[in-house]
């Protein structure tokens, strides 16, 4: 018999151990909220190559499910810079981020208090007849 059996016995246990009830709990899902840097570019090749690029804030409510957006968007085959500023609705679950109408993908960095502090994400959206690719970033200020 081994004289180093007890390490061994340890280490198969703990190979063989089933998994943690932990790593099966389902996970939280970040939340959006406050105010955000928000950063973002459109490309539209199906509308000429038109390129929109915006970088502002964003600020999320939960309790009212309200995104309040404040950009300048660069855009227009002679470029100008525009502002914006709207409100709207809003959702997220751990794969979806929903502003208005539209649904993006998203994924989260890190997290404080259950509050997301970064957060990217990507989707589809149509611009006039322009069928378009958005990617947007968002930083917790």
């Amino acid at each position: 018999m081994p004289k180093n059996i007890f390490p061994m016995i340890l280490a198969a246990g703990v190979l063989c151990a089933p998994a943690s009830a932990a790593s099966h709990a389902p996970r939280a899902v970040p939340m959006l909220s406050g105010r955000y840097v928000y950063s973002a570019s459109e490309n539209c090749p199906s509308g000429g190559g038109t390129l929109h690029q915006l970088s502002g804030t964003i600020s999320f409510d939960p309790a009212t499910g309200k995104a309040k957006l404040n950009v300048y968007v660069v855009t227009g085959d002679k470029p100008e810079i525009l502002g914006i500023r709207s409100t709207d609705t809003y959702s997220n679950t751990d794969a979806l981020l929903t502003l208005g109408p539209t649904s993006y993908h998203i994924a989260y960095g890190p997290v404080e208090g259950g509050v997301a502090t970064y957060a990217s994400f990507v989707g589809l959206v149509q611009d006039g007849e322009a069928n378009c690719g958005y990617l947007g970033t968002l930083a917790r200020r």
